[in-house]
């Protein structure tokens, strides 16, 4: 479900699995949160791209794994916060491509990348609110630091869908392409810096990101035990047989 290929610097990670759109299961995001360290440790890797199969980059946590956790006596820390932590935790620059919809996590986990190339049929979106839930990856400190406390939220409260060229100029995106081009230049991107003196790279990252690191972390984990006392309120558990009987 998440394919992987290394060529010339680059380590390319791939969601594919399109016939749900790309959501993803805990066995996925450990999948992710593996490559991601591997690749990071690995001194040929000068670079990670980041995309998803199918014209789509993902529609967020799959649903079931919601429902599973939220019956869980005892549930088992959440795969998809590793794999934020995976990313947190990375010095190797990361690109990703977004084609179509990024929904929840899918828009949230942009936060913790370095360079996002979307398409303009890119749609961003985090309904946490609407399922009763809580904003996660530490996006109640890394959204109103990229785009601000009042877009921020726009997208965490009041659920709005934003288009690629709104989150270009909003700042959630870097840079936008035409349909279908998302992945082409983000590794047009990761090649160029393939080129680049590894350790320079690695240093200036930890640099650009040290003056918030420690108020993001904080963040991840005041999120995470909210997010997990929410996800078993009748809220949540409303909200989840609601989406069932559709």
């Amino acid at each position: 479900m998440i394919d992987s290929q290394h060529s010339h610097g680059v380590f390319q990670l791939v969601i594919n699995r399109p016939e749900k759109k790309n959501a993803l299961t805990r066995e996925m995001y450990q999948q992710l949160s593996d490559a991601v360290i591997r690749a990071n440790e690995d001194e040929a890797v000068n670079a990670i791209v980041i995309s998803g199969a199918g014209g789509v980059f993902t529609a967020g946590n799959d649903l079931d794994d919601f429902r599973a956790r939220a019956t869980d006596e005892h549930p088992k820390p959440s795969a998809g916060l590793a794999f934020i932590e995976a990313l947190m935790d990375c010095d190797t620059p990361v690109i990703a491509a977004v084609e179509g919809l990024a929904i929840g996590i899918g828009t949230t986990l942009l936060l913790h990348v370095d360079v996002v190339v979307a398409a303009e049929n890119a749609k961003f979106k985090t309904a946490f609110v609407d399922l009763g839930l809580v904003p996660e990856a530490a996006s109640t400190v890394t959204m109103p630091l990229h785009l601000g406390a009042r877009r921020a939220t726009d997208l965490l409260l009041l659920g709005e869908v934003i288009s690629g060229s709104d989150a270009r100029e909003c700042g959630l995106v870097s840079r936008i392409v035409d349909d279908g081009q998302a992945l082409v230049e983000a590794l047009a991107l990761a090649a160029s810096l393939a080129n680049k003196p590894r350790e320079a790279l690695r240093a200036s990252k930890r640099l650009i990101r040290a003056p918030w690191r420690e108020q993001i972390k904080q963040a991840l984990e005041r999120e995470r035990q909210v997010f997990s006392e929410r996800l078993r309120s009748e809220d949540c558990r409303a909200a989840l047989a609601k989406l069932t009987r559709r």
